[in-house]
This record gives C-alpha cells, structure tokens and sequence, in this order.
C-alpha cells in the first residue's frame, strides 16, 4: 500500500511538474527569457516561439526584429517590425525602430516617412528628430535637416559631431555666416581639430576666394596628414589657380591614400595642362583598369592619343567611348578631329559633327579656339562648308 501511494505521489509530481514546464512556456515569459539572454541567436529562437505561441504579441515581434537587427539581418527585421507596427499601429517606437533598420540599409526615404509617422503620435521625443535630420542629411534635404536638428537641441545638448554637421547643412545651403559661428565655436573648443578647418577650406573655395582655401586646407592637413578631402579640395584649388605643379602632387597623395579612379582621372586632366602626355596617358589607363566602363575615361585617353598623333588608338578610344555612353556629345567630337587630322575626312569630319549637335553640344567658340578644339579643325574650320554645319 505504502509503495503504491508512493507511486501515485510522484505521478502528481511529474504532473505539476509538466503543468509548471507548460506555464513557464507562454509567450510573455519566453519574450522575459529572452530579454535576460545576450545571444541574438538565442533571443530569435525563444521568440520565435513566443510568436508561434501568440501571433498577436507585438512586443514579441517587435525584439526579435530586435535580434535580427543585432544579427545583421535586416530584411528579417524589417518583416518583423512592420508585423509589430500591424498589431501595434500607434506606438510611435515601432515606426522609430523600423526607421533606424531602413537608416542600417541606406535607405534613407521610407526612414523618413516612418519618423515622420513617429513625430506624429509623439511630437516631443528628442531622438525622432535627431535621426530624422540625419536621414534628410543623406538626402541632401539641407534646410529640412536643419530644421530637425533645431527641434532636437531644443532639449538636448549639442555634441562637436552635431555642430559639423550643422555646418555641412549651412554650407550647402550658403548660410556661411552661421557656419562660421558653429565653426568658431569648435574651433575655439579644441583648436587640433582637422575638420573645422576643411570646412572653412571650403566655404572660402565657394567664395572665390583660392589663397584663404588653400590655407585653411593645408591647416587641416598640418592637423591630421592623412586626411584625404584636404587634399582633394586643395589639389581643386591649386588647379584653378593655374598651380598645376602643387595640383598634381596633392593628387599624387590623394592617390596614395584612395587609389580611386576618379582622382587618377583628375591627375590626367592636370597632367594634360601641363603637356605631360605619357603622364597622362598613364593616369587615363589606370582609369580604365579601375572602370573599364567609364566613358569618360576613354574619351579622355583618346585626346592624349590624339595629341601623339597615334589615330588609330585614338580612334578606337573615342568610339569605344560612344558605345559606352552614345549620348555625350564631346566623343563625336573629338572622333570627327581624328577623321581631320588623320585622313582629311570631310564627310566623316561633318558626320560626327552633326552627332555632336544633335546631342546637345553648343561649345561652337571652342571650334575655333587653337587652345581648346579648333587645332583639331584647322583650316577647315575656316570655310562657310564648316560654318554651314555648326549654325544650321
């Protein structure tokens, strides 16, 4: 009898005990289990159960979205943030989390609609607007930024990463007597940092005024020497100075520390000015290997090719140029120059011409100019045949 009532005991045991087991698996305490853990691994697994246990949890979806999100795995998190949104559609942080998994993404315009949906159901939350300005930043919406990161610091304070970007936000949108104010302040702050300098570089370039640029941009750079828009923005400044020397070596350590082909390119362009033609043709090449699809590039390598006198690659560059890209009109151009130079190809000559126009080109004055095209045309630019095409 003694063991049979032991046996029945420990059945009512077992039973209690799968009874708790069950309890301890609702959907609210695996969503508690999960906020106790740090692996987003394990935090996905509980809360996939917690939503196959109750689909209508929102905060369920809402931290495995969480957990994705911690993971990397942002389509997932987007799924599961707009689920919670469906469930939960006037909470204004599921419109924020979602936003800030758009902002990993860079997608940038439906992080605004969804902070835009946030500030509506809670106007006074600081972080709404923080996150907003910096997605219209991304955008380019200036003014609007600007506007956001007012509403901010209206009750937050204002971080030295704040103030640059409120001066980026001033200079492009040419409010430099308040860029100047941020700037100074920074400066005033820590007079070591790289930034504020470069920015005043820049406002002084937009203003014409090269000397005060190229000072402020090699203040930067005595501040930081890896710095690599200084010299960017230097090697503009000394280009357009006619500093074609000081150009090219500013482009020589852009290269060094962003090989991109775009500054190989622009060290061509300078190379160009200066006649130095197999430097050119080199930095053009290296173009080409980095972006063998760039017009541009070849366009660009054709000219060079041009000026050695060496038609045939010339005229491979440029239509190679054209079948890349058929709707710049400077190829044509410069492939109707080659027809001249090369062969005296009238009918060529006036072909491409008409190519030319017919996309867009109107830089007639430049046929003429020995400095810019006309020594491509010469002696033929000269006849009323010539004109007849150019001002028909």
């Amino acid at each position: 009898m003694d063991t049979l009532f032991l046996k029945r005991g420990i059945m009512v045991l077992v039973l209690l005990g799968a009874a708790v087991s069950l309890q301890a698996q609702t959907a609210s305490v695996l969503l508690k289990q999960a906020k106790q853990t740090t692996d987003p691994a394990q935090k996905v697994r509980l809360l996939t159960k917690a939503v196959k246990k109750s689909p209508k949890f929102a905060a369920a979806w809402h931290h495995r979205a969480d957990a994705y999100r911690a993971q990397g795995k942002t389509k997932q998190a987007l799924a599961d943030y707009t689920q919670a949104i469906r469930l939960t559609p006037k909470d204004p942080f599921r419109y924020y989390a979602r936003a800030l998994t758009y902002i990993d993404q860079q997608k940038y315009s439906p992080a605004v609609t969804d902070l835009t949906k946030a500030i509506s159901l809670k106007k006074n939350y600081p972080d709404f607007y923080l996150h907003r300005a910096q997605a219209y930043m991304s955008l380019q919406k200036y003014t609007a930024a600007i506007r956001d990161y007012k509403k901010y610091l209206s009750r937050r304070k204002k971080t030295p990463e704040m103030a640059l970007s409120l001066v980026q936000a001033y200079f492009h949108t040419y409010k430099y007597a308040e860029a100047e104010k941020e700037l100074d302040t920074l400066i005033s702050a820590d007079a070591q940092q790289h930034e504020p300098y470069f920015w005043y570089g820049r406002m002084r370039y937009n203003q014409g005024r090269m000397d005060e640029a190229v000072s402020f941009y090699s203040k930067a750079i005595n501040r930081r020497a890896d710095y690599a828009p200084a010299y960017r923005y230097r090697a503009s400044a000394f280009k357009d100075m006619g500093e074609l020397e000081a150009a090219a070596q500013d482009y020589t350590r852009l290269i060094e520390l962003t090989p991109e082909d775009i500054f190989y390119n622009r060290r061509g362009l300078v190379y160009e000015e200066m006649n130095e033609w197999d430097k050119a043709l080199a930095d053009y090449s290296q173009t080409i290997a980095l972006s063998p699809k760039w017009p541009i590039a070849y366009n660009n390598r054709g000219y060079v090719y041009l000026k050695q006198k060496k038609y045939h690659l010339a005229k491979a560059d440029f239509e190679k140029a054209i079948e890349l890209d058929d709707s710049l009109p400077t190829p044509y151009i410069n492939l109707a120059g080659t027809y001249w130079l090369h062969k005296k190809d009238r009918r060529n000559v006036y072909r491409q011409l008409d190519k030319a126009l017919k996309r867009g080109f109107k830089d007639f004055d430049a046929l003429y100019d020995e400095d810019k095209k006309g020594w491509m045309f010469e002696n033929i630019n000269r006849t009323a045949e010539f004109r007849a095409v150019m001002y028909k």
